[in-house]
């Protein structure tokens, strides 16, 4: 299994904005550890409007893919906004529009812990 994962969007602050690509990983393991990709920073950031590009680089299908945003690095339940979601043979899973709050982590799961 090999999963690489973007999250790129823009930070809303006082003045000129952030934007591009804030982080990327390579996620190799299916034992439902939790990832913490990226944590909204403080300072004069407001908050963050996001989007998580998840690419599956493998030949057979990824299972149990998870993404949350969370205040923990363990997310609750009540915090997945992907939940067990299957990624075909080199496709990709994206989702956009995601607000996240100063402090919020983006987290992906990959597989049942």
């Amino acid at each position: 299994m090999s999963i690489s994962v973007t999250v790129h969007g823009f930070h809303v602050r006082t003045g000129e904005q952030s934007n591009g690509r804030f982080a990327t990983a390579n996620i190799s393991t299916t034992d439902g550890t939790d990832h913490v990709l990226y944590t909204v920073p403080g300072g004069d950031i407001s908050y963050a409007i996001l989007s998580v590009s998840v690419c599956n680089r493998a030949e057979e299908a990824v299972n149990n893919v998870n993404i949350a945003v969370s205040t923990n690095a363990a997310p609750l339940d009540s915090e997945f906004i992907e939940y067990n979601t299957t990624i075909v043979p080199r496709g990709v899973l994206e989702r956009t529009q995601i607000i996240a709050a100063v402090g919020d982590n983006i987290v992906l799961r990959v597989g049942t812990p």
